[in-house]
């Protein structure tokens, strides 16, 4: 489930012979179930939208469709949440999720082979605006279980020439995600043998994604019981939902957050 911050970027005047377009767009998604409530921000500076869509991905297609986000007059937020955190009855809204079987396993240093041979072609293909690229996720970090999908985490000088590379990441195979929720990110992935094999999360430098994923990274690579009680929670709740990603994903966020603040206090005292 995912509700959508819609944030002006302009004067409300500049909104108004676009807002029946953005009425329609509305209507029609909520024809399509896609929407289950919309409404003003208290502010008068935007709008919020709730779905019971289960994939980030496809909820941020359907917004790119918004006439408000077409001729540039808005970005949108979306932030996914647990429907039971708020109250039982929102669940009967929730689409049922598509099912993905999670396989875990344990760490292997054939990741990290695996990852500087991806690394090397995704160097050749985003050429000078290049300037770091590193390993992420859990597949960086020794000892413990992960989905074998590696992260990979390049930092670009300027995030609007990856758009223009667009095609060099697809002839490698990459599928073309857009920020996929994450504003300033540049998002790919790829396939093989329909499974999925790599994560690409690229990033302009300066961007302050880059210290949290890699901070996260190190702070566990040093603290192996906090890196082992990782592993455990993500072994028990693929025991309680093996095919449910949604519920895997934020059956971590706590852990996840605990972990990412203590690393930022790790890093800088």
């Amino acid at each position: 489930m995912f509700l959508a911050l819609l944030r002006y970027k302009v004067p409300p005047e500049e909104i108004e012979p676009y807002r029946t377009d953005h009425i329609d767009f509305l209507k029609e998604g909520y024809a399509n179930n896609d929407f289950i409530v919309s409404g003003r921000m208290m502010t008068g500076k935007g709008g919020v939208i709730l779905s019971p869509l289960t994939r980030r991905g496809d909820f941020e297609q359907i917004l790119s469709k918004d006439p408000f986000k077409i001729h540039n007059l808005a970005d949108y937020e979306i932030i996914a949440f647990e429907p039971s955190r708020f109250h039982p009855d929102f669940a009967s809204f929730i689409r049922e999720p598509e099912r993905e079987k999670i396989d875990l396993v344990p760490y292997t240093p054939e990741w990290e082979i695996i990852y500087n041979t991806e690394a090397r072609l995704l160097s050749k293909a985003l050429g000078d605006t290049l300037q770091e690229i590193h390993h992420i996720g859990s597949t960086a970090i020794p000892g413990i279980v992960a989905k074998p999908i590696v992260d990979i985490l390049p930092i670009v000088k300027d995030i609007r020439a990856v758009d223009l590379l667009t095609p060099a990441l697809e002839a490698l195979g990459y599928e073309a995600r857009g920020e996929f929720g994450m504003p300033g990110r540049r998002f790919f992935v790829k396939r093989q043998n329909g499974k999925r094999t790599f994560n690409v999360h690229i990033f302009e430098t300066g961007h302050p994604d880059i210290e949290r994923h890699i901070r996260f990274r190190d702070y566990l690579r040093n603290n192996l019981d906090d890196a082992d009680s990782y592993s455990t929670l993500k072994k028990d709740l693929v025991k309680e939902s093996p095919d449910d990603i949604e519920r895997y994903c934020w059956g971590k966020e706590d852990f996840v957050k605990a972990i990412e603040l203590k690393a930022f206090l790790w890093r800088t005292l």
